[in-house]
């Protein structure tokens, strides 16, 4: 079994992977590790586009050297198909028979053109859990809209607030919009299988992701709340816009603080500046308002920062109680004691790469405490073909020779 010999909480379920670039993959990797055995399909000699998306191991460009697609496609098995072809369409008509999930996050409408859509597909399997993912959904008059993760970020979520406030908005950093998308999914999809198990009758998931950005959490609902009832637009706040709030140089790197009128006491305390608040300048919320002592506070805590190292400063505010932490970079991580404890960070072996680091699952579980479920690397493009054909249709050796001379997988 992919993901070792212990039970998980998705073992036994089959799905079909037909998601490529980041939000899907990243929804369907979340199956994978936790059990799920997860089939990729990806197109014969080409394979999902972010095989050649940055960062490539050692800088050597190749599609099996993408550390982007590793990180998204662990504990998976590929297979190439061509589901453009009369036969590519039969043989995934006949694997979609035989499992309990299909994802897709093509454009709206295609599944429908390839004649696989999900009253295709559910007409030959009642129980099928079908997750499909888009920009904007299936339905309304957004639904054939092209967008990107900058765009889907920027109408649904909190683009007003992130950046310099005398500068353009920014995007988040990283890939976040569309992992936060692809975690929906997997939440989404595992309901759903929950729900077909219970009922035996599946459903036809719908996930858009202008939809699920404005439907967040992070900001954009308490900022929409807010406009509401008092009509003002929210701002991008300065760099140091509270007292005691902000990034700090230390002697390795950089700390974060985010303290306030409220709690600048603790700040005082820890930095060595109790005497301040006896002062009649400090000693209330209301004179700590006054904008004066914010340049007065970065005087006092620049020095102080500049003397100690981030570990230094992490243990202070623990200490006094400050709400801080040290700006890590990729090596602070892989050599932090915490995620070392907890196992976090996990060797894999790749055939084309050897052993590589990888993140774990998100989450520990308490029975299986990850122990005996090892992640497997990523497929190369169409490693599993022949096994999965094997063992799901029973197609003969002499078959998938054919299959292959004819451009099918």
């Amino acid at each position: 079994m992919v993901n070792g010999s212990k039970i998980l909480p998705m073992s036994g379920i089959k799905v079909l992977d037909l998601t490529w670039h980041l939000a899907g993959p990243y929804g369907t990797r979340l199956l994978a590790d936790y059990g799920a055995d997860v089939i990729k399909i990806e197109r014969p000699s080409v394979g999902d586009p972010s095989r050649e998306m940055e960062p490539f191991f050692k800088d050597e460009r190749g599609p099996e050297k993408s550390l982007l697609y590793q990180y998204l496609n662990t504990n998976k098995r590929s297979i190439t198909l061509n589901l453009k072809s009369q036969e590519g369409k039969r043989i995934f008509l006949e694997l979609s028979s035989k499992v309990d999930v299909v994802v897709e996050n093509f454009s709206p409408d295609v599944m429908e053109r390839l004649g696989l859509d999900y009253g295709v597909l559910s007409s030959g399997n009642p129980g099928l859990v079908m997750t499909s993912i888009s920009n904007f959904g299936s339905t309304g008059p957004y639904k054939n809209w092209q967008a990107s993760e900058l765009t889907t970020y920027a109408m649904g979520g909190a683009m007003i607030n992130t950046g310099h406030p005398e500068k353009p908005p920014l995007y988040i950093g990283g890939h976040i919009p569309s992992f936060h998308v692809g975690t929906v999914s997997a939440a989404a999809t595992a309901i759903s299988i929950l729900g077909a198990e219970q009922s035996g009758q599946g459903d036809h998931i719908d996930l858009g992701a202008f939809q699920i950005w404005m439907g967040a959490i992070d900001r954009r609902q308490s900022y929409l709340m807010s406009h509401q009832y008092t009509g003002d637009i929210s701002t991008r706040p300065w760099p140091a816009s509270a007292l005691g709030t902000g990034i700090w140089q230390c002697i390795d790197g950089y700390f974060m603080t985010a303290v306030g009128v409220g709690l600048f006491p603790r700040m005082a305390n820890m930095i060595g500046e109790a005497d301040l608040l006896n002062d009649s300048n400090w000693s209330t919320a209301a004179a700590r308002s006054d904008p004066e002592r914010l340049d007065e506070s970065i005087a006092l805590i620049v020095p102080w920062m500049l003397e100690r190292t981030k570990a230094e400063a992490r243990d202070a505010a623990q200490q006094h109680g400050v709400y801080g932490g040290p700006i890590n970079s990729f090596e602070d991580l892989l050599n932090d004691p915490h995620f070392q404890h907890r196992e976090f960070f996990q060797q894999v072996e790749h055939p084309k790469m050897g052993p590589i680091t990888y993140p774990a699952a998100p989450f520990k579980l308490h029975l299986d405490n990850s122990k005996g479920n090892e992640k497997a690397a990523s497929p190369i493009l169409g490693e599993h073909t022949e096994e999965v054909l094997k063992d799901f249709l029973g197609t003969s050796a002499s078959e998938i020779k054919n299959l292959r001379k004819g451009g099918v997988i």
